[in-house]
């Protein structure tokens, strides 16, 4: 039943979308191939948890709120690598459709990656059942550059796993712990500097992870939701201070 509302809600959604949102203007950002950096997503996207990692190149989004596409550039779009989900709650998932759409617009060359908790698989392949028809005009009336099936959301492997990797490109690597309320929290590690990912109401995955470089999270964490600003993490560990002699 949840699945047939779901489908009926994106059948709808479809029919009526036309260009959707826009992105923001590219602008230079002072963020290297090499460094660990968080990204906010847009003001819009608040309260609810949401960030762009960027770590050796590549783009991971965490979150998909409503209006999260506001925040992303079209560059933003066509190079994101994979997306991360906290849950398959209304209020975490009401953006994924807006960024498959928009991702595949702005050039998106290959199918782009979903990871979450039981039930992702089910709930991508809704979202793709009800874009069908609104894919087929799009390539034939824009012709996106990465093709037809560049429009596809692909699951991630692990979805039924608690803790298990779910993105590992060598230096860059995603593992997902969920917990007993699916809700899903993330260790990235880059270069060997971990950064926790969990949001409000989760605690298993700073609880049980390696000492991490930073916490992005709610109360007590080194950062704390909403993000409101670009954070580098420092892949090198801080220097101890030298006592006076």
């Amino acid at each position: 039943m949840r699945a047939t509302i779901l489908l009926a809600f994106l059948v709808v959604a479809a029919c009526s979308a036309e260009k959707g949102p826009g992105t923001v203007p590219e602008v230079p950002r002072k963020v290297t191939s090499a460094d660990f950096a968080l990204l906010p997503c847009a003001p819009e996207t608040v309260p609810q948890p949401c960030v762009l990692v960027m770590a050796g190149g590549k783009r991971v989004l965490f979150g998909t709120p409503a209006g999260v596409v506001q925040g992303l550039t079209q560059t933003d779009l066509q190079n994101l690598d994979a997306v991360m989900l906290f849950s398959l709650r209304g209020e975490d998932l009401e953006g994924l459709d807006d960024i498959r759409n928009a991702s595949w617009r702005a050039g998106h060359e290959t199918p782009l990656r979903v990871s979450g908790p039981v039930g992702t698989t089910a709930v991508l392949s809704a979202i793709n059942k009800a874009y069908e028809t609104s894919d087929a005009f799009t390539f034939v009336e824009q012709s996106p550059a990465g093709g037809f099936n560049a429009a596809v959301l692909q699951p991630l492997p692990g979805e039924k796993d608690t803790k298990t990797r779910v993105f590992n490109t060598g230096d860059l690597v995603v593992t997902h712990l969920v917990n007993d309320k699916e809700q899903v929290g993330y260790w990235v590690d880059y270069n060997g500097v971990r950064v926790v990912i969990e949001p409000c109401g989760m605690t298993q995955a700073t609880h049980f992870s390696d000492p991490a470089r930073l916490t992005l999270s709610c109360e007590g964490a080194d950062l704390s939701w909403p993000l409101t600003d670009t954070v580098f993490v420092p892949l090198v560990a801080p220097e101890k201070a030298t006592e006076s002699p």
